[in-house]
This record gives C-alpha cells, sequence and structure tokens, in this order.
C-alpha cells in the first residue's frame, strides 16, 4: 500500500518484476513505474499531513498541500521543477525475495537513490508497492523480516511520511495484508511518521477489498493521517464524483464529521492518457484543484512529474515518460501548484 524514486549511478540488483495487476488505465508502456494507501482509529481525527510549502491555491477554499509521485530510478535523473519542494518518491519494492529496493531492483540504500531522496528541496514521502512492484509484505513470510526491511528504508531515507500503493491484487492478498498491518503498527512505535494508503478508486467509490483494509488498520490500532485516491477515469467530473462517494464511505467507516474526513483524504489522478478513451486534460486539473480546495482535501498529487511532458511522438497508449497529450511540458505541475 506505499511509493519511492531514482538518480543516476548503475543498478545493483536484477531486473524489477512487472505484475499484471495494475489497475486499467494505468500500465506503464516505458520508462519508469507507476504509484497505492491505509487508515487510522475511527474514534479520533487522524493526524494531519504536514503542509508542504509549495500547494495549489483556489479561490474557493484553503491551499491543499501538493506531493506529486516521481519515480527515483528515472532515467536520466529526473529534473525537479521550480516551485515544488515535496514530494512522494516511489516505489520501494520487494528485490529478489524479502529486500526492499527501488523499483525491485536498486537496493533501498544504494547511495545514488539515497543522494536523489536527500536532494529533494523539501519533505518526502517514500511510497511503497506501486501498480507493477510487489508490495514487501507479499515476499516477506514474517512480521519480524518485513519491520526490518521498513526500518532499512526509514533509516536509508529519512522521510517525511510514508506511503504504501495497494493495487486490487495486493489488497485481496489477505495473508500479506495482515502481515503488512502488523509490521506498520510496531514501525509506528519506534517512527512516528505520517502514514498514507493509496488505493484504486472506482466509479462506486471504494472496493470491499480497500474498505476492508482500512478496517483492519483501525482494528489494529494503526494510524492511518490520509487516505489517498488514485481514479479509474480520467475525467475530472467524473474523478470528484468518484471521491464523493469514497468520502462517504469512509465518514461512515471512521464516524468523523464532513470536514474531518476531507481532510483525511487525498487524490492523485493519472495524467494525460491513461488509457483506451480515457484521458485527463488540463481542464480536468484546473477543476479537481478548485474542487480540492473547496472541500478541504488534505493532499493533492498526480502521477507523474515524468509524464508532465508532450511526447517526442504521437502516442494514444499509456506512457510513464510522457503524457500523450499535445500541451506544454509542466502544465499539470504548474496547475496544481495553484498557477
Amino acid at each position: 500500500m506505499y511509493a519511492a524514486t531514482g538518480d543516476s549511478g548503475g543498478l545493483t540488483a536484477g531486473p524489477s518484476r512487472p505484475r499484471d495487476d495494475a489497475r486499467p488505465g494505468t500500465a506503464v508502456k516505458a520508462g519508469s513505474h507507476a504509484p497505492a494507501g491505509a487508515s487510522a482509529s475511527p474514534s479520533a481525527p487522524a493526524p494531519r499531513t504536514p503542509t508542504p510549502s509549495a500547494s495549489p491555491s483556489a479561490s474557493s477554499g484553503p491551499r491543499i498541500a501538493f506531493a506529486p509521485y516521481a519515480d527515483v530510478l528515472t532515467w536520466p535523473p529526473l529534473t525537479l521543477p521550480k516551485g515544488v519542494k515535496d514530494y512522494t518518491m516511489g516505489f520501494v519494492a520487494a528485490g529478489g525475495g524479502c529486500s526492499a529496493a527501488w523499483g525491485g531492483m536498486s537496493p533501498v540504500d544504494a547511495s545514488f537513490a539515497v543522494k536523489r531522496v536527500k536532494n529533494v528541496p523539501g519533505k518526502v514521502v517514500v511510497s511503497f508497492g506501486g501498480p507493477h512492484g510487489v508490495e514487501l509484505a507479499q515476499d516477506c513470510d514474517s512480521v519480524d523480516d518485513l519491520v526490518e526491511q521498513y526500518r532499512k528504508a526509514v533509516d536509508a531515507t529519512d522521510p517525511a511520511g510514508l506511503d504504501f500503493y495497494l493495487t486490487e491484487a495486493a489488497l485481496s492478498d489477505t495473508a500479506s495484508a495482515q502481515r503488512r498491518t502488523e509490521a506498520l503498527a510496531r514501525l509506528q512505535k519506534d517512527h512516528a511518521l505520517p502514514l498514507s494508503i493509496t488505493l484504486p478508486l472506482h466509479g462506486s467509490g471504494l472496493s470491499a477489498a480497500g474498505l476492508d483494509a482500512l478496517r483492519s488498520a483501525a482494528a489494529a490500532g494503526l494510524q492511518v493521517s490520509l487516505v489517498n485516491l488514485v481514479p479509474a477515469d480520467g475525467a475530472g467530473q467524473s474523478v470528484t464524483a468518484s471521491a464523493t462517494v469514497a468520502h462517504g464511505q469512509l465518514q461512515r467507516l471512521y464516524r468523523q464529521s464532513d470536514a474531518e474526513v476531507w481532510q483525511r483524504m487525498g487524490l492523485t489522478p493519472v495524467i494525460g492518457v491513461a488509457g483506451v478513451g480515457a484521458q485527463f486534460r488540463p481542464s480536468d486539473a484546473r477543476q479537481v484543484v478548485a474542487w480540492a480546495a473547496a472541500h478541504g482535501l488534505g493532499r493533492l498529487s498526480m502521477w507523474s512529474l515524468t509524464r508532465d511532458a508532450p511526447c517526442t511522438s504521437d502516442t494514444n497508449v499509456t506512457s510513464d515518460t510522457c503524457s500523450g497529450l499535445d500541451e506544454d511540458a509542466g502544465v499539470f505541475t504548474k496547475i496544481f501548484q495553484g498557477f
């Protein structure tokens, strides 16, 4: 259920293991890898995610924290856009068994990767799992080993928060979900880091498996600061409609006020061409930013920085290195920043 990023220097482990469980419309055809989330105690408001210094604004509501996803293993190394200080870096996945590795390839403590994370000018949320990686809980057979790998990632990157990006396939693996919950509950005793759980968002809201993961986390006393949603549909109106349904589901789960539930929700649209007939355009981004500000969401993100650029040739398929749209480079980043 969580994310990560990369830098120059040779990769040190074997090739990553692509999975066929990514949600429809976010399959990566080229370049890097893509991003998924968990819950807090239903009886008390979750701690607020630290507000990054570069946030989108809208006249209809408060400024919303903006922390776009970026891939640590992007090559050539990612050039960070001006004005954006906070990032969700991914993905830490299982590399050759119960071993934390960026993209399932480079050890989480590889010097080049750690340097890339440390060079971010603001806060970094480190993300685990992702739509194409194997989340560590699925390859670590014991909770003790899993805690050790999570701690290794935290010690190497010193993040401001943790994110778990969970696909429906990962959510349906109930044994690994239980290990993950137990390991994170133990990790939180040593590291009081804000925790976000990134989940697929459908037209009908969160799936039964996603809600079950949040209930399990709450029952275990796991403190989830933010439930981050990755919409399956690209259009702005459908994104906000689906998120509104999810808000109702989360309000019934956590029994909190409207405002408290909005504050513990995040939204991560897949920008550009997200699948056959599915596109998220700048006009959709403006609609989502205004809606998020009006409702007081806890965080906005996007998948991903490397996609925020036109393709060198026309494309109608999803790519991790360009949007597939005839738009200026950086247009989505500026909109989510409030420009």
